[in-house]
């Protein structure tokens, strides 16, 4: 029996651009769905008493039956409330968005997935969480060298190693340098968890992993695609531990992003609610976009 597929999809991003939405574009297409590329900045809601509109070029979303959401791609605060709560109108609408906006705020925060993911009894490293660079300064010395991210972002910016004698010395400057560019106040930090010289992202629809790949290189600490990270195949077996990181943020559609140490043991880092597929699809024998139109199009 052939599946049902919806009638109309939006892809919610501020790039329509990108390898990415194209590629959902034409899958979507292929299976007959109506595709409204829904670029955040060209959207206008409007209100009165018992009337919300939300319309993009004339456009009703409200008639959508799917929302995926690529990205937020928001860095202001307010264009990025306004997002949030444009998300959130359509859902109430009943248009059904991928993820859901308190997944998508969940992982935007990597405070909260950590803690949602320590609440999983997954593998994560030492973490310290704190607004206090006191307390901050406190584990760089203790758990040196480690690793300083900010609390909020993607793509692999503002993730540092701390390994330099020179920066444990100056320690208070480094952290407020730090905080000033991309922390905001506050600071996470992690022990440095030594690897072969490569991690693995692993890409979960629906409860299932779809793709996974080893991700060698790139700019500093970093291996992510976007910062230099060259993708091979991956032969180690993540599946347990990406479908319970999924599981843990409530995510239908993850990229989990586990580092395995030199003893062979696996760490989970992060779990992204918008992933890139670009690397993953190097060394993928099947159309990803293909697999993700198909599963997320069905009645």
């Amino acid at each position: 029996m052939n599946p049902t597929y919806i009638s109309k999809v939006g892809l919610f991003s501020s790039d329509p651009w990108s390898r990415r939405a194209q590629s959902l574009e034409e899958s979507f297409r292929r299976l007959g769905v109506d595709v409204i590329q829904v670029i955040p900045w060209k959207v206008s809601r409007r209100g009165s008493t018992n009337k919300h509109e939300i319309t993009m070029n004339g456009v009703d979303l409200s008639l959508l039956d799917l929302l995926i959401v690529l990205d937020i791609g928001a860095t202001d605060i307010g264009a990025f409330f306004n997002r949030v709560g444009l998300l959130s109108a359509l859902a109430e609408m009943r248009v059904r968005v991928v993820n859901s906006v308190s997944s998508l705020l969940l992982m935007r925060n990597k405070a909260e997935t950590m803690r949602r993911l320590v609440s999983a009894g997954l593998p994560v490293p030492k973490t310290l969480i704190t607004e206090s660079i006191d307390d901050a300064a406190t584990f760089v010395k203790e758990h040196f060298p480690c690793v300083l991210k900010p609390i909020t972002g993607f793509g692999g910016l503002g993730v540092q190693l701390i390994e330099r004698e020179f920066d444990l010395d100056n320690i208070y400057d480094y952290l407020k340098f730090h905080s000033q560019m991309f922390g905001k106040g506050a600071y996470l930090l992690q022990e440095y968890v030594k690897s072969p010289g490569y991690d693995i992202r692993a890409l979960v629809l629906d409860g299932e992993v779809i793709a996974t790949m080893q991700r060698v290189g790139g700019e500093g600490i970093t291996t992510n695609i976007h910062t230099g990270g060259v993708p091979r195949e991956n032969t180690l077996d993540v599946t347990d531990l990406s479908v319970k990181s999924a599981k843990s943020v409530k995510g239908r559609l993850v990229g989990v992003d586990i580092i395995p140490d030199v003893d062979g043991a696996l760490w989970v880092l992060e779990a992204n609610a918008t992933p890139g597929w670009t690397g993953l699809q190097q060394v993928t024998d099947f159309d990803i976009s293909e697999r993700i139109a198909d599963c997320l199009a069905r009645k």
